[in-house]
């Protein structure tokens, strides 16, 4: 699993600059409200990002940064047709991560206490 993860992180990140700064025009919605496609996004890139890499770096640095990410991928909105950054895209990007993390250590608890990781 942790494998998968590894080559999925670098495309998760990838894909979530791509899709932050796509000219409005050119977006493809799901039907979704937009802040919960920023909360599935950022919770599901969270999963992936600290399980491939959570060995080497805390989750909560990992998580940390992954905010700063969703921020200056919100900020770069300001240069995409169409687009603006959103205090409140940001909350639920930002919601997304901590959820994300949140869960993740919630289904690792049970091998935390056992010693295993």
């Amino acid at each position: 699993m942790r494998t998968f993860c590894r080559i999925t992180a670098p495309a998760c990140i990838v894909i979530l600059a791509i899709l932050s700064w796509l000219p409005a025009d050119e977006m493809i919605r799901t039907g979704l409200d937009g802040r919960i496609e920023h909360f599935l996004a950022y919770s599901g890139t969270t999963i992936i990002v600290l399980t491939a890499y959570a060995p080497r770096l805390r989750h909560g640095s990992l998580a940390a940064m992954l905010v700063v990410y969703a921020g200056t991928l919100e900020l770069g909105q300001h240069f995409s047709p169409g687009r603006h950054p959103s205090v409140v895209d940001f909350a639920a990007s930002s919601l997304g991560v901590v959820a994300g993390a949140v869960l993740l250590e919630l289904v690792l608890q049970p091998r935390h206490s056992s010693g295993e990781r």
